[in-house]
């Protein structure tokens, strides 16, 4: 048993250093001061009441016991085989949750990020550059376990290779928006592809230049639709506000499956304090990062890069989230 007690103990440490992208990418464009105002921040937080868990030393070799908050045992699943797919997530949570108590830990000094863990097989879908995403559990969009496959797209820019391989593979309809552009790319003209040159954000609205601005939750009551399986967000920076927003309107259930968003850390995007704050309100919401990818465009053109991809998996949602459910 030990050398599986090491390899559990294994995965569960790269699991908290894969997501390191993200949080150390944002960490090296801040300047000395901001760097000082992470302490403050922090200080100014209430973790009082984790004191005592913050303090105490993170023991490993345990990794692979059920027991100590590291999801149920197997036991707690009758008439279930081992390894279901609710089980994975309550280990995954148990994993992710000692990792969120490291970096609280170590926060300050190395800036430390973390990851979930996606319960199904992962692939890339779309091209390898910026444009392509990394999806948990395609086969099941593939094979139809749900009656009708929802997915939206915002800030499409005419790249949508994504759509268009999405659309090629599965039964999935895409409701793609961006009020810069007129139209979806080529790759996604289907009849299953509808286009409104609406951008997302916090409030109904039509600004100075004219251009059409809706809430998430106005569009899914105007298309009819309380569930989301794929929602895909490229919005050059205000995915912070859109998303603020987005918690605010739906409360403790946010209404999707996964979550595919490439955050801007740039410090004219946002403060690290900020992102923090932001950061640790989608995890109390249950959902959970589980792959980052950095967008070397920037690095390409001489820059430093500001820009990471993030996939993200929502733990809730009962049976209209089908990454959720066990399928044997």
């Amino acid at each position: 048993m030990a050398p599986l007690r090491q390899l559990l103990a294994s995965r569960a440490v790269l699991a908290g250093l894969v997501a390191l992208g993200c949080l150390g990418l944002f960490i090296s464009t801040l300047d000395n001061t901001s760097r000082n105002d992470l302490k403050r921040v922090w200080n100014n937080n209430n973790y009082s009441n984790n004191q005592q868990n913050l303090e105490s030393p993170i023991q490993w070799s345990d990794a692979a016991n059920p027991a100590r908050d590291l999801g149920k045992p197997l036991a707690a699943y009758p008439q279930r085989k081992p390894l279901t797919t609710q089980h994975k997530i309550e280990k995954a949570k148990g994993y992710y949750d000692r990792v969120v108590r490291m970096r609280r830990l170590l926060l300050q000094q190395y800036n430390y990020g973390k990851s979930f863990v996606c319960p199904h097989e992962i692939q890339r879908v779309g091209p390898l550059n910026d444009g392509g995403k990394w999806l948990c559990g395609m086969s099941l969009y593939e094979e139809h376990p749900r009656a009708k496959c929802v997915m939206y797209s915002f800030g499409v820019n005419y790249e949508t290779r994504f759509e268009g391989e999405m659309l090629d593979r599965t039964d999935c309809e895409i409701w793609g928006y961006d009020a810069s552009v007129t139209s979806m790319g080529p790759e996604a003209t289907s009849s299953r592809s509808h286009f409104y040159p609406y951008f997302i954000g916090r409030e109904d609205k039509v600004d100075q230049n004219g251009k059409t601005w809706k809430t998430l939750k106005t569009l899914m009551k105007e298309n009819g639709h309380d569930w989301i399986d794929i929602l895909k967000v490229d919005i050059e920076g205000s995915e912070y506000d859109t998303f603020d927003a987005i918690m605010d309107d739906f409360g403790d259930v946010l209404p999707f499956s996964q979550l595919q968003m490439e955050l801007h850390v740039h410090e004219s995007h946002v403060s690290f304090p900020t992102f923090l704050k932001w950061w640790e309100r989608l995890e109390s919401k249950g959902v959970y990062p589980w792959w980052t990818e950095i967008n070397l465009n920037p690095v390409f053109s001489g820059q430093r890069a500001w820009a990471s991809e993030y996939c993200f998996l929502n733990t809730k949602g009962g049976s209209k989230n089908i990454l959720i459910q066990n399928f044997v």
